[in-house]
């Protein structure tokens, strides 16, 4: 799990360094939400990935949906995030909303990559 914690560290660096050069060169004006939801993901995309690797049934069937619900939890509690920034916020910037959707596909697309190496590692190891 070191190489899983390594690996996010560097994913958030390399966000969170995109968000502040954007914002120092007045591309967008996201600011302090966009750390908070780089935040969010990050936490997230480690809570989840943890609870898949070390709550692995035995039964294959039982694994696929326990991958598909924590999926299905992490798009809503997306989707909460986002209403409550449109409710809390009384300018609601289209970048932040764009920038959102990107992290989630970026954070998404890390932990499905990570859980199907450490599958496969599993499999050659006979576990």
């Amino acid at each position: 799990m070191s190489k899983f914690y390594t690996q996010i560290s560097l994913l958030t660096i390399l966000c969170g360094g995109a968000l502040f050069i954007s914002d120092k060169l007045a591309f967008t004006h996201i600011g302090w939400i966009g750390y908070i939801a780089l935040l969010f993901f990050a936490l997230l995309t480690t809570i989840l990935t943890n609870f898949s690797i070390h709550h692995k049934p035995k039964n294959n069937s039982r694994f696929v949906t326990g991958i598909l619900g924590s999926t299905g939890l992490r798009m809503f509690l997306c989707i909460v995030f986002i209403f409550i920034y449109w409710l809390k916020t009384s300018e609601r910037d289209m970048y932040f909303v764009l920038y959102f959707f990107i992290l989630y596909l970026f954070y998404t697309m890390f932990e499905i990559n990570f859980i199907v190496h450490k599958l496969r590692a599993d499999k050659k190891n006979g576990i």
